[in-house]
């Protein structure tokens, strides 16, 4: 409603449905209700507005769907709502899964450097609302990259590190801008220079990492780091209290 997306959910309206305006929902399925033997009643249902889905710290449509299993969870078990509700506004994510490092004239950066494989980075992506600079590559270990392919419209360009570059580069011909660099830190500099103000620039690399890191974990350090250096050669102040590790 008026562009803002919502977590809510769906109440029994408290009158008749005979007398309350809804939306009638039959919970025996399309095509099916009162005039057929053996239908439940149909019930009319309200939505309630939670709280907005961009209150979430953490990126992406998944990690709504996910924030919406949790709310159905707990209130299962009785967790009463307000204590929920705060808990999702405050919870930052796990670390380097879909994290917002900074912001630079006007651009989120994101860790989503345990996105190892390609199945997570296609989730990252579906669940972005604005263009991308996605800068992704390592050892892909044999996978088949190209799923990516049905996300190539959200990238603005995709800046590729890594022993596969080349594969997703190949799945991504036609449909999506690629270029290469030969370090993330490089990786970095260019995706700052490809992204336009609203974009997000998303580390997340659809492979594994020890062709040039210890670990995932070491390539979201170096990531952070080179993010850092962008702030401060722009000017900007880097924020401590982010949601960067």
């Amino acid at each position: 409603e008026g562009g803002i997306d919502w977590l809510a959910r769906a109440l029994p309206e408290e009158d008749s449905p005979r007398n309350r305006r809804g939306a009638a929902i039959s919970p025996q399925g399309a095509g099916q209700g009162l005039g057929r033997p053996g239908a439940l009643p149909e019930a009319r249902l309200q939505m309630q507005r939670l709280m907005p889905a961009e209150a979430l710290r953490i990126q992406g449509a998944h990690n709504v769907a996910n924030a919406l299993a949790a709310l159905a969870l707990g209130d299962a078990v009785g967790a009463p709502l307000a204590p929920m509700l705060h808990a999702l506004r405050e919870y930052r994510g796990e670390p380097h899964r879909m994290q917002t490092v900074a912001v630079i004239d006007g651009v989120r950066w994101i860790d989503d450097s345990k996105g190892t494989n390609v199945g997570a980075t296609v989730a990252a992506l579906a669940g972005m609302e604005t263009p991308v600079v996605l800068i992704a590559g390592g050892d892909g270990k044999g996978q088949d990259f190209s799923p990516l392919r049905a996300q190539a419209a959200r990238l603005r360009a995709a800046v590729l590190i890594g022993r596969d570059a080349q594969a997703i580069a190949a799945e991504l011909q036609g449909l999506a801008p690629t270029e290469f660099t030969q370090s993330l830190e490089q990786a970095v500099q260019r995706a700052a220079t490809l992204a336009k103000t609203g974009d997000a620039a998303l580390l997340s690399p659809a492979c594994a990492s020890l062709d040039m890191f210890r670990n995932y974990a070491h390539r979201a350090e170096v990531f952070v780091a080179a993010v850092r250096n962008l702030a401060e050669q722009r000017g900007q102040v880097w924020n401590e209290g982010a949601d960067h590790a």
